[in-house]
């Protein structure tokens, strides 16, 4: 059930939508290109939606800021441009093929695209998406062993996730979802968000308790967070 609502924070009229949920315990804010949802259990009332939203009245007006700010990643898809890769880039070298469509990392800053000529640079992208799923899987697969060793836990469940506007996601049923757009970022950022969603398997909330095992197992977060806060939408965009 989504409704469109509206909530003056500070000296401004910020509209919204409202999406309520059975299945949701906690109220949830998400800012994108779209604007402001607001995730709501089913029968929190207005009032306290409304409390929830003036409490965090700060990062709600940055984030809208940042996002009206935010000019679209102009990624192209054709021979020479440079496409982000684990931290760092690779030039894309696009072929003529008439039989098959393939996409081959050549050592160590090349990614070879064969294309049939008449397709254009829509099939160059489908075939490096499908490039960066498979080397997503695989990479998350072995970083989710490693932290789960690391926090004494059985290796979750992983399944690709294709979100617009968050890295991961984990559930009840020890289901972890990462974002396959995940693997352009550096590995440092990588292992944040793995360990981000296997703590939620020890605490599923974001308590103080749920940081000490963030930074348990890996120290560093807070610069992981950084680097995602300043270039993950351009991550997203893509």
């Amino acid at each position: 059930m989504a409704e469109p609502r509206a909530i003056r924070l500070g000296d401004r009229d910020i509209p919204y939508l409202l999406k309520r949920s059975q299945r949701r315990r906690t109220v949830v804010f998400i800012v994108d290109e779209d604007g402001l949802a607001v995730h709501a259990p089913w029968r929190s009332t207005q009032a306290r939606i409304d409390r929830a939203l003036r409490e965090a009245a700060d990062w709600v007006l940055r984030k809208l800021e940042t996002w009206s700010r935010r000019q679209r990643r102009a990624q192209r898809w054709a021979n020479g441009v440079s496409l982000p890769f684990l931290g760092r880039e690779l030039a894309l070298e696009v072929e003529d093929d008439s039989v098959a469509t393939t996409a081959i990392l050549l050592a160590p800053q090349r990614l070879r695209v064969t294309v049939p000529g008449t397709h254009g640079e829509a099939a160059v992208r489908e075939a490096v998406v499908s490039w960066y799923r498979r080397h997503a899987t695989s990479h998350f697969v072995e970083r989710v062993a490693h932290y789960a060793q690391r926090l004494s836990l059985e290796p979750p469940r992983l399944f690709l996730s294709n979100a617009r506007t968050q890295w991961g996601s984990c559930n009840v049923k020890r289901e972890v979802r990462l974002n396959w757009r995940l693997i352009q970022a550096p590995q440092t950022a990588i292992d944040y968000v793995v360990v981000h969603e296997l703590a939620h398997l020890i605490e599923l909330n974001h308590s103080r308790r749920f940081w000490r095992v963030v930074e348990r197992a890996f120290p560093d977060h807070r610069a992981a967070r950084a680097h995602l806060n300043e270039k993950g939408r351009w991550y997203l965009d893509i």
